[in-house]
């Protein structure tokens, strides 16, 4: 019988409120695959952009304002080659009036944040060989919220924008593959 082995995602949050998992796999070499995730590109996804800019146009019309002040990613996690994990604290939910936590001071500061009112989310990448040269990319959010009120909020907004968030990561898992299959 095959052991299970704990990715990194799985001990920075276990047990999520929330959670969406997409693949591809990619006919290219674990380091190209690697090297391409490490070295994103914001003009790879300008596919997304439509979405942003939707977001955006809530936050004016509700607050008068576009979205601001969103959450730094902070690396909290990585096996090179194999696993990179970052985490953002937010209140996404609010768009546009977000307390904005800033970025948090790696892994153990990560996990101590308790404040009410917030919601916590992971964020992966994970390679998983498939065999003959080529790699299964998995990119992984999960979502913790701190209290019952944001577990609530959160999961009414995620109703709402996870075919969106889904489409973003997709569009990410492409560019990927397109940047590891231009570097042959």
């Amino acid at each position: 019988m095959k052991s299970v082995q704990l990715t990194l995602t799985d001990r920075l949050m276990p047990s999520p409120d929330a959670a969406e998992r997409h693949s591809i796999v990619i006919d290219a070499p674990r380091d190209r695959v690697w090297d391409a995730v490490t070295h994103q590109d914001p003009r790879d996804i300008r596919l997304a952009k439509p979405l942003f800019a939707a977001r955006d146009l809530i936050s004016r019309l509700r607050n008068g304002h576009a979205q601001r002040d969103l959450p730094d990613f902070t690396p909290l996690a990585e096996e090179p080659g194999r696993e990179l994990v970052q985490g953002v604290i937010g209140q996404w939910w609010r768009l546009g009036r977000a307390e904005n936590v800033g970025a948090v001071d790696g892994p153990d500061a990560f996990h101590a944040f308790d404040r009410p009112g917030f919601a916590k989310a992971t964020f992966s990448f994970l390679l998983d060989d498939t065999g003959d040269g080529r790699v299964r990319l998995t990119t992984e959010t999960r979502v913790k919220a701190t209290s019952p009120d944001a577990r609530q909020a959160f999961l009414r907004y995620w109703v709402v924008i996870r075919l969106g968030s889904g489409f973003v990561r997709r569009v990410m898992l492409a560019a990927i593959r397109a940047r590891a299959l231009r570097a042959r």
